[in-house]
C-alpha cells in the first residue's frame, strides 16, 4: 500500500529566511521541510539546534538537496565527499532522503562519457549513503546533465536501480518537452521522493530570468499545482499504483505573489484535489 507524507521545500522563501519558512510551513500543518545542503555547513556540529527548530514546529527534515558536478571527472573526489558529508548530516538528523541535482548542462548537451561518469559517481554516493540509512535519488532537472527523456533513459540504463533511485519533479520534465506522467509510470518502482509543482508555458518569458527580491533568478516559469500543463492527479495515481512510500514535497522556485500565498494555493490543491491530509500519512 502506498504511503504519502507531505512536506515543503524552503526555496520559495530564500536562504536567509529559514525561520519564516519554518513558521509558514508549520502554520499550514505539514509534516516536513526540505532545504538545500548549505545547512550542513550552517549547522554542522549544531544539529541539535536545527532539530529543535523543527521539533518546536512539529516538523521533520524530509530531505536535503545536494548533487553537483557529478559528470565532471576532475570533480569526482570532491563531489563524492561532499554528498557523503550531507548523508552523514542526514543520518544525525534521523532523516533519510538525499536529492541529487545534476550539474549545470554542458553547451550542446552532455556526452555519453559525461553521463557514464555521472552514473559511476552517483553509484559511489549511493553505496556510501546506504550504509548510513539514507536513500538517494537523482532529480532530472531542466538545464542540467539529466534533462531530456533520452538522457533519463541513458542514465538509468547504466545504474543498479535497486540502489540508485529517482526523485521526480513533473514540472522539470514538462519544461523539457516530455511527459511527466509517462516518466512517473515508467519509473514508478524507483521513485522514492517527489517535488510538487507545475509548469506554465505562459510564464516562460525573458522576465522569468530576472532576479526578484534576492530570490531565485531563474525558473519563474514554474507555477502552483492548480495551474500549468502537468496532470498531477495522473502522476499521483501512477505512484500510488506502485506503492510509493515517501515524501511529496511542495516546491516553487519563485512565487508570483508571496511564498505564503503560494503555499496556501498549493495546500488547497493538496487537500481539496488530491485528498491528502498534509499533517498525516496518506494512502
Amino acid at each position: 500500500m502506498a504511503r504519502f507524507r507531505c512536506s515543503v521545500h524552503q526555496i520559495t522563501w530564500g536562504a536567509e529566511h529559514l525561520v519564516e519558512a519554518l513558521d509558514d510551513i508549520r502554520d499550514f500543518g505539514y509534516l516536513g521541510m526540505e532545504t538545500f545542503a548549505y545547512v550542513v555547513d550552517d549547522f554542522n556540529g549544531r544539529e541539535d539546534e536545527l532539530q529543535s527548530m523543527l521539533a518546536e514546529r512539529n516538523l521533520q527534515l524530509s530531505g536535503l538537496y545536494g548533487g553537483g558536478l557529478m559528470h565532471d571527472p576532475s570533480a569526482e573526489a570532491e563531489v563524492i565527499d561532499y554528498n557523503l558529508k550531507v548523508a552523514r548530516f542526514l543520518e544525525r538528523m534521523d532523516s533519510h532522503h538525499l536529492v541529487l541535482g545534476p550539474g549545470r548542462r554542458p553547451d550542446g548537451g552532455p556526452s555519453s562519457a559525461e553521463i557514464a561518469q555521472m552514473a559511476r559517481v552517483v553509484t559511489r554516493i549511493c553505496e556510501g549513503a546506504r550504509d548510513m540509512g539514507v536513500a538517494v535519488g537523482v532529480h532530472p532537472h531542466w538545464n542540467t546533465v539529466i534533462q531530456n527523456r533520452d538522457e533519463i533513459t541513458e542514465f538509468y540504463d547504466q545504474v543498479d536501480t535497486s540502489l540508485v533511485k529517482m526523485v521526480l519533479d513533473p514540472a522539470h520534465v514538462a519544461k523539457a518537452g516530455d511527459d511527466p506522467v509517462e516518466v512517473a509510470e515508467t519509473y514508478a518502482d524507483i521513485i522514492i521522493y517527489a517535488h510538487m509543482k507545475n509548469y506554465s508555458p505562459e510564464l516562460d518569458t525573458p522576465e522569468a530570468a530576472v532576479p526578484h527580491d534576492g530570490l531565485a533568478p531563474t525558473l519563474a516559469f514554474f507555477s502552483e499545482l492548480d495551474q500549468g500543463t502537468v496532470d498531477i492527479v495522473a502522476m499521483i495515481e501512477a505512484l500510488r499504483g506502485a506503492d510509493f512510500d515517501g515524501w511529496l514535497t511542495v516546491e516553487l522556485d519563485r512565487s508570483q505573489t508571496t511564498p505564503r500565498q503560494s503555499l496556501e494555493v498549493n495546500t488547497r490543491y493538496m487537500t481539496d484535489v488530491l485528498g491528502f491530509n498534509v499533517g498525516a500519512e496518506n494512502n
